[in-house]
């Protein structure tokens, strides 16, 4: 190992020269601004996308004018007053009480945000009869309507209950929502929540590395490509040695990654604490919970081993994939090459991203304990399979030895055949005939 270490003399003039080279790039300033922009903008779009809902804090309806019923199930607008003042939502309406709408209500509400309202009961059909009329140039949605056709049918049925002389516990039984859900008694056997929790985590997690893995391949390729392209690369090689470049520029696209990923969670915070002044956003507690897809914490088993798990399997991705773009982008010689360059290692990746996603789908032990020890796949799945209790503490070191064994022999490789691959000129270099040089440099020794 000592004729290894002895080429990587220089690593630190490549690294520094490197990072510079990535801040330096207009290309790369611009898609990290942009990168950056769209963090800070998530926050914002995604709120008033949902707001457009049924997520709204507060009404729209400014003004209800109440038509207060007659006895015996009597409600006036100072009932419904008391009920809004107990209601976040309904918080910001007033209820006033009238003698009667007139016929022509909906020409004379007072304002575009107010609404009159009666119930009247039926003596023909002996139903009652909720009416709810706006003015003709209202501003409410249907959505605002239909909420307020909804609270003031609950507080009429609570009325109704409360003539009876029940008590408030029989009112909060009466009153209770319900619902029906239909299932199998396997499916009975098992938590509900824990398919959804792991899949959800494990998709996050899978796009992390999919994004840190597939940030650091393109600007490896571009890099190595325009250096040899320039010939910038044979005036490197006079002062360090062959292995220090590759090297050198992993850890500088690592670094360079890691400034993205920072800026985007900087972005992303900043813009959540300033829109939460102004507007209605969900905690970051609450984004994922609730819907068909929801994570339940009590199945999480977050520790300490786990975000080691995780720093560890992230940098052995990274590492996989960095050497494999070195190497790729290294065999060929011209700037057209770069996008085929790019593609192979790239399609790697996606091939770990849709198993993992695949596999987590099964809900098979079977497969979690494949998926966490088959190198590539693992640095995917291992924690994740880890954190749910599907695996050990074992299989998960056990994943980070196999994969690390593929680092080191994909290191070994790369210093056996960097030198021959940067003074290639022509055609782009497969692998069989690095596989070819691997030989030849193992024949001759490692110079």
């Amino acid at each position: 190992m000592k004729q290894y270490k002895g080429q990587l003399t220089g690593t630190g003039m490549v690294y520094r020269f490197t990072l510079t080279q990535f801040l330096k790039n207009k290309a790369n300033m611009i898609s990290l601004i942009i990168i950056i922009l769209f963090s800070i903008a998530s926050v914002p779009v995604t709120s008033l996308i949902g707001n457009s809902g049924s997520t709204a804090l507060y009404s729209d309806v400014a003004n209800v004018y109440f038509s207060d019923c007659a006895e015996p199930y009597a409600l006036t607008g100072a009932d419904l007053q008391n009920a809004a003042d107990e209601n976040e939502f309904w918080s910001k309406t007033t209820f006033h009480s009238v003698d009667g709408a007139p016929a022509d209500s909906a020409q004379s509400a007072p304002g575009p945000n107010d609404v009159y309202a009666s119930i009247l009961f039926d003596a023909e059909t002996g139903t009652y009869q909720l009416s709810v009329t706006a003015a003709e140039n209202t501003e409410l949605s249907d959505n605002d309507i239909a909420s307020l056709s909804t609270f003031l049918t609950e507080q009429f049925d609570q009325m109704r209950y409360r003539t009876l002389h029940i008590s408030e516990e029989q009112l909060a039984f009466v009153m209770a929502s319900w619902e029906s859900d239909t299932e199998s008694y396997d499916s009975y056997l098992e938590d509900e929540n824990r398919w959804s929790t792991q899949y959800i985590v494990q998709l996050i997690y899978s796009i992390v590395v999919m994004m840190v893995s597939v940030l650091s391949v393109s600007y490896i390729v571009r890099t190595v490509i325009e250096e040899k392209a320039s010939k910038l690369i044979e005036l490197l090689m006079v002062s360090v040695k062959p292995l220090a470049l590759i090297v050198g520029k992993i850890l500088a696209a690592m670094t360079y990654v890691l400034m993205t990923m920072g800026g985007m969670i900087l972005g992303y915070l900043l813009s959540h604490a300033v829109c939460s002044r102004f507007m209605a956003v969900a905690p970051l507690s609450e984004m994922f919970a609730g819907g068909e897809f929801s994570i339940s914490g009590g199945l999480l088993n977050f520790s300490a081993l786990f975000i080691i798990a995780v720093v560890i399997s992230l940098l052995l991705a990274f590492l996989t994939f960095a050497i494999i773009a070195g190497l790729s982008a290294t065999g060929c010689s011209s700037t057209e090459d770069t996008e085929s360059a790019t593609m192979g290692v790239t399609l790697l990746i996606m091939a770990g991203y849709i198993i993992s996603i695949m596999a987590t789908s099964t809900g098979s032990e079977t497969m979690a304990l494949i998926t966490s020890i088959l190198p590539v796949i693992s640095v995917f799945c291992a924690p994740i399979h880890f954190m749910m209790g599907n695996i050990s503490a074992g299989i998960l070191i056990l994943s980070w030895i196999l994969q690390a064994a593929v680092v080191i022999l994909l290191a070994v490789f790369c210093a056996k055949v960097y030198t021959s691959l940067l003074m290639h000129r022509g055609n782009r270099v497969k692998l069989k005939d690095m596989l070819t040089m691997a030989k030849t440099s193992s024949a001759k020794g490692v110079q």
